[in-house]
């Protein structure tokens, strides 16, 4: 009896084991069958477009990931017949409209468990949605605004960190002005067309585009990349506040800062301009301040002051750096003239955020220490050229007195040699 009921026992074990073999072997048979080729050689689609693969494809972020056409397009990768390839149950969507292109992108950039492994970021859809141009695009049905493909290309798509990608920090406002820069497509949303022009001649401008540095503003600095939209008048500021840290500070501090958030006042470009950003120059206490402020009028006279304050701090800087720089070609010793030359620099350069607080006490502060420096190492290197010509006076004696003593002994000897060729049988 149990020898018999083990027997069945063991024949259960067994037929288990072989429905979970047969199983397991059909599901792996039929993923098989429908999985899409692991390798680049068996994808048909490579095959048949094997000029854009190599031209466009091979070298682009996705292909390194073994993300292959099928992806983005859809289609039968396993297929080398076009219509079986192509057909309606595959999913084939061929050149996709814009709309598709934002939401197919965003099937992978918008999935947590795909994008987690590579630390990118995952609400860039949604972000885009907000955006201008998404706005444009999915609200209002426009499609001639820029969508993922405009600004990182369609096949050849490289890391951003990248120098050859198009949306490389110094390569961005090539790629925004393709569209920004074209005038018959700006003139249908009622923007200007001239915008990369202006920022070519700003100091953003050149410091990205001659100077290739990274870290100067670009279009996305202020406009951002995924939700671009352009910053309201109470959101300049902070825009320029991400990088202008100390300047936002003190302007805080101003009395138009409450005009700012109220929305009457446009913080930054109020002075500065936008796109067109020139080098800070206190010129602009004479040309920005009377746009809003009548001249002569109290709130002017402050600018102006203001105006005359740093003028002189940098006249006073200049004759300063001159004066210790002639003391040392004329080999005064001046190292301890250089160190506070050095701490009225500072004073003077702390000048350049501090006057966006508008307060005339705080500039002149800074600049009484920097003139009481200034004044200090004038008197020093003085001193050190009064000591240097009394030195050069007291060696005319000791010079004359060596005159004197060779002129002696010279006298000396050529009485000794006179002396010698008049008695020669003294030798």
């Amino acid at each position: 009896m149990t020898t018999d009921k083990t027997k069945v026992q063991l024949l259960s074990v067994l037929l288990h084991l072989f429905r979970v073999a047969f199983f397991s072997l059909f599901f792996l048979w039929q993923g098989l069958s429908t999985a899409a080729p692991q390798s680049v050689e068996e994808n048909a689609c490579v095959t048949c477009h094997s000029d854009i693969w190599e031209r466009e494809v091979q070298g682009s972020v996705h292909a390194r990931a073994n993300i292959l056409c099928q992806d983005c397009h859809g289609g039968d990768p396993t297929q080398l017949d076009i219509e079986a390839a192509k057909a309606p149950a595959t999913g084939f969507v061929g050149v996709p409209d814009k709309k598709k292109i934002a939401e197919t992108c965003g099937s992978c950039h918008a999935n947590v468990e795909v994008m987690n492994f590579y630390g990118i970021r995952t609400d860039q859809l949604a972000r885009y949605k907000t955006s201008g141009h998404g706005k444009k695009l999915f609200e209002e049905g426009k499609d001639q605004v820029a969508v993922c493909s405009d600004c990182h290309g369609h096949h050849h798509i490289l890391p951003i960190s990248d120098p050859n990608s198009s949306v490389y920090p110094t390569n961005i406002p090539k790629t925004c002005n393709q569209c920004h820069g074209n005038e018959a497509l700006m003139a249908g949303f009622g923007l200007p067309a001239d915008i990369f022009s202006k920022y070519q001649r700003s100091v953003h401008g050149k410091a990205v585009l001659e100077k290739k540095d990274v870290s100067a503003a670009n279009c996305t600095s202020c406009h951002g990349s995924h939700g671009a939209i352009p910053p309201g008048v109470r959101d300049i500021g902070a825009a320029c506040g991400k990088c202008h840290v100390n300047e936002k500070k003190y302007f805080l501090e101003s009395v138009h800062a409450p005009v700012a958030e109220g929305g009457n006042f446009s913080e930054c470009i109020a002075c500065h301009g936008n796109h067109e950003v020139h080098p800070a120059s206190k010129l602009l206490y004479r040309t920005a301040c009377i746009q809003c402020h009548a001249a002569g009028s109290p709130a002017a006279e402050v600018g102006e002051n203001l105006f005359r304050v740093l003028a002189q701090s940098e006249s006073e800087l200049k004759a300063a750096e001159a004066l210790v720089k002639g003391a040392s070609i004329e080999g005064i010793f001046v190292e301890e003239e250089m160190g506070a030359l050095e701490d009225a620099k500072t004073n003077v350069i702390s000048m350049a955020p501090v006057q966006h607080s508008l307060s005339a006490d705080r500039i002149s502060g800074l600049y009484e220490k920097f003139s009481e420096v200034a004044r200090e190492i004038k008197t020093r290197v003085h001193q050190k050229r009064e000591f240097l010509k009394w030195r050069k006076i007291a060696l005319i004696p000791i010079w004359i007195f060596v005159l004197l003593m060779a002129s002696a002994l010279w006298y000396k000897y050529k009485q000794l040699q006179s002396r010698r060729k008049g008695n020669p049988s003294s030798e």
